[in-house]
């Protein structure tokens, strides 16, 4: 997950305008990547021999949806200026 999160945290960075190293493009990639952890956990879940593929993509899909939901909330704060106090320090 941490290479994946290498690889994310630059291309969130260079879209919102900051650097790597600021901290908004680093969590942003690791609440995103997050959702994958959601899905693994909402499958282990919902495959339980007692529901139609159907359902459970639907179950799946929901609980994915609620997560992602919860963090749309935060990401929207994440613009494509730089922090204020970067912008102070330049």
């Amino acid at each position: 997950m941490d290479q994946f999160v290498s690889v994310a945290t630059p291309i969130l960075a260079a879209r919102a305008a900051m650097s790597t190293d600021d901290p908004e493009p680093q969590i942003a990639a690791r609440a995103l990547l997050g959702l994958w952890h959601v899905q693994a956990n909402s499958l282990r879940k919902h495959l339980d021999g007692a529901r139609t593929p159907a359902e459970v993509h639907d179950l799946v899909t929901s609980d994915v949806g609620r997560a992602a939901q919860l963090l749309d909330t935060g990401l929207r704060s994440f613009t494509a200026r730089a922090p204020p106090q970067a912008l102070s320090d330049s």
